[in-house]
């Protein structure tokens, strides 16, 4: 198979997770005024809950099905047999949470104002039999993921404006989310069989539940994190503040998750070059794309941090502008996040040493689970707080995690060389720069318009004056293409 690009695959997930932000930058601020704190708090509360089960349907399978195809993704039969062993293992963990899942929100939720929106998030468990999209990543094939997610995502826009009208409609918007997923497991599930045939010739199923149960414990950390906090507020406080708490985190996640698509494309190339034991290549590439990464990341959080008052008033409006302090909070978390994602996914994961990353992901989650009970018992729990906590325990599951890279694997890797913090250095300056725009400014909206382009000059100008290698890289890229255009 022809390896692509990575920076073709790259810029194809760059504009994958660019519409994956502008949908939600489009109907996040409707859904939100729309639906109002306590209907919107509702859906997403049932969506932590059923996240719970989720977790066991999916059982791993993504990040392990991605990181093993894409060391055998040249051996055809090896790619049959094992896509149907992983799809026989989605099936049975499916739909037998499934069944737990509906006996436990029947006896634990049956007489409540939520059990028909849990009844809801059930398709989900269903649908999960279907989520093949690790293939197409292993395979690289991004360009279909963008194509296929772009249209779905349009469908879901047009029904959601039909739909939600009102404080009401809570039940119709959980299942337009279902749906979306639903549909877009379906169009992955058809695509992927055209390539590849079920072949029950050599099925495995035991070999692999060991590592897939280690994937669980690791790639679900956020049970004992942000799941933890949500699920807690919602119990403990109210939907009000489950609210308050997801707005902060969606705003966060909308940029987060265009950072990680540098993160993402690359877990199969690594993994191929770790796999053909060519360490050289390996650690050349996971420097360069920490440094790309780090570029992007720093001044991302930075400034997340200083527009966030503006951010929620212009996100959900005076309703949510308790969320404000959270919102700060969650900038400072998005680093720590980004970290971990470089530490555990391009390192600790592809070198297959997720059984040290599961007690280090389980150390961190006990103490941020000690902290939250510390919290209610003293009456300081309140999605600050927990956010607050949450970003503690995070910084110390990165600890742990570079310390074994470095003193254990003795990885030639380092986070703190200053090719890689300078973009860290030269993002704090956003701080007195939002604060004297602010003794001018005192309307939300033009300040975080202005704020943001102001940032994001002075951030350019910066990195253009001290010609950095990652600006001077995206710059020629840029340059090329538009050459080949005007030719």
């Amino acid at each position: 198979m022809q390896k692509s690009s990575i920076i073709k695959n790259v810029i194809y997930k760059i504009l994958l997770n660019l519409f994956n932000i502008i949908i939600p930058i489009l109907v996040g601020p409707y859904v939100y005024r729309t639906l109002g704190p306590n209907s919107i708090g509702m859906v997403q509360r049932s969506e932590t809950i059923f996240n719970y089960f989720f977790i066991f349907a999916v059982f791993g399978v993504y990040q392990y099905g991605l990181r093993e195809m894409s060391r055998i993704k040249d051996d055809q039969t090896k790619v049959n047999q094992f896509f149907t062993s992983m799809l026989t293992i989605s099936m049975g963990t499916s739909v037998l949470s499934l069944l737990i899942y509906l006996i436990f929100i029947y006896v634990g939720y049956g007489d409540k104002v939520i059990f028909p929106v849990l009844m809801i998030y059930a398709v989900n468990l269903i649908g999960n039999i279907f989520y093949v999209e690790w293939v197409n990543e292993a395979r690289e094939k991004y360009n279909f993921i963008t194509i296929k997610t772009i249209v779905i995502k349009v469908i879901y826009l047009a029904l959601l404006f039909t739909l939600v009208k009102s404080s009401h409609d809570y039940k119709q918007y959980a299942f337009l989310l279902i749906l979306t997923t639903f549909l877009n497991n379906i169009v992955s599930f058809i695509y992927i069989k055209r390539k590849i045939q079920l072949d029950f010739s050599n099925i495995t199923i035991k070999k692999h539940i060991k590592p897939l149960l280690l994937v669980v414990a690791f790639s679900n950390a956020n049970i004992l994190y942000v799941q933890l906090d949500r699920f807690m507020l919602g119990e403990y406080i109210s939907n009000k503040s489950v609210s308050f708490y997801v707005m902060a985190q969606q705003i966060m996640g909308i940029i987060n998750t265009l950072m990680l698509s540098i993160i993402q494309v690359t877990i199969p190339r690594l993994s191929y070059l770790s796999g053909n034991e060519d360490e050289g290549s390996y650690l050349k590439l996971l420097n360069n794309i920490s440094k790309v990464y780090f570029a992007f990341l720093f001044p991302a959080a930075i400034g997340l941090f200083v527009t966030a008052d503006a951010g929620i008033l212009l996100y959900g409006g005076h309703k949510y502008i308790s969320a404000q302090t959270t919102l700060k909070i969650f900038a400072i978390y998005m680093i720590s996040l980004g970290i971990d994602s470089i530490l555990s996914n391009q390192v600790i994961y592809v070198k297959k040493k997720e059984n040290i990353l599961v007690k280090f992901v389980f150390i961190s989650g006990i103490l941020n689970l000690i902290f939250k009970i510390v919290l209610i018992q003293m009456n300081h729990f309140n999605p600050t707080t927990a956010i607050l906590t949450t970003a503690i325990s995070n910084f110390l599951l990165v600890t742990m995690e570079y310390v074994f890279i470095r003193k254990y694997l003795k990885i030639d890797y380092s986070l703190f060389t200053f090719s890689k913090t300078k973009y860290f250095l030269y993002s704090l300056i956003f701080i007195p720069i939002h604060y004297l725009i602010k003794m001018f400014i005192s309307h939300y909206i033009p300040l975080f318009l202005v704020s943001v382009f102001v940032c994001v000059m002075v951030y350019a100008a910066i990195l253009f004056f001290t010609k950095d290698e990652v600006f001077s890289l995206f710059l020629n890229k840029i340059k090329g293409r538009f050459g080949r255009t005007v030719q």
